[in-house]
């Protein structure tokens, strides 16, 4: 079974999702192919490492929006993980992984924008203060 990263954007108890340009923009290194699927394929340098399926949407490039992203087999690569930090900062976004639910925020971000019913079945919120607070716990 795969492990997938999931990132949500909520705003007063509604998913409003993120601009694809940015985060096209945050996750794209020199070796990064856009698949008409709805997959970005990322690539990383010093050590070598490559993410296949980061799942934006396929009409995220016409509409300029992501409801959601999400992750197949995140890894631990250390600019992977400060790029999905610089996600976090975004706002009060939401990543979890789909083995250990404990939804993870940056520090400062306010969960209260989520539905409680959410959070009561994701656990415990875990805040971070810098990339290294990505990694995967479980």
């Amino acid at each position: 079974m795969s492990i997938e990263a999931n990132i949500w954007n909520y705003r007063d108890g509604e998913p409003v999702g993120f601009a694809f340009d940015v985060i096209r923009d945050i996750l794209s290194t020199r070796d990064t192919d856009w698949n008409s699927d709805g997959y970005l394929s990322v690539r990383f340098e010093n050590p070598p490492a490559n993410i296949d399926f980061i799942y934006l949407g396929q009409d995220a490039p016409e509409t300029n929006h992501i409801k959601g992203i999400m992750i197949s087999r995140p890894i631990v690569h250390p600019d992977y993980l400060a790029r999905v930090f610089r996600i976090l900062e975004l706002g009060d976004v939401m990543l979890f992984y789909t083995d250990d639910t404990t939804p993870v925020f940056v520090r400062g971000a306010d969960p209260s924008h989520y539905p409680t019913d959410l959070l009561e079945a994701l656990g415990t919120p875990r805040f971070i203060d810098s990339p290294s607070g990505v990694l995967h716990q479980n």
